[in-house]
């Protein structure tokens, strides 16, 4: 695939999205933390942004050492559309 080829996974904006989707739905404790979210406010950005900022902290305990596997894992969380996940899981 071309680099500036524009791709979507399964209907969402890239697989990282559709991923972080179906485990914020699928997996008790990080639906905990979806729903925690979508009642944050009344806002779409406000709630993407604090899913956001919750699992980012969850994933800087994880990434504490520099490595590959850490830059791997906070490329792949930097293309999630946040904003996509929570207006697909209303």
């Amino acid at each position: 695939m071309l680099q500036n080829e524009i791709s979507t996974y399964n209907g969402w904006t890239n697989r990282e999205t559709w991923l972080a989707s179906l485990w914020l739905t699928n997996d008790e404790n990080s639906s905990c933390v979806l729903q925690e979210a979508l009642r944050s406010t009344d806002n779409l950005y406000g709630q993407a942004s604090y899913l956001e900022k919750v699992l980012r902290n969850q994933l800087d305990d994880k990434t504490t050492e520099p490595s590959l596997w850490s830059d791997l894992l906070t490329t792949a969380f930097d293309r999630i559309n946040w904003a996509e996940v929570i207006e697909n899981n209303h």
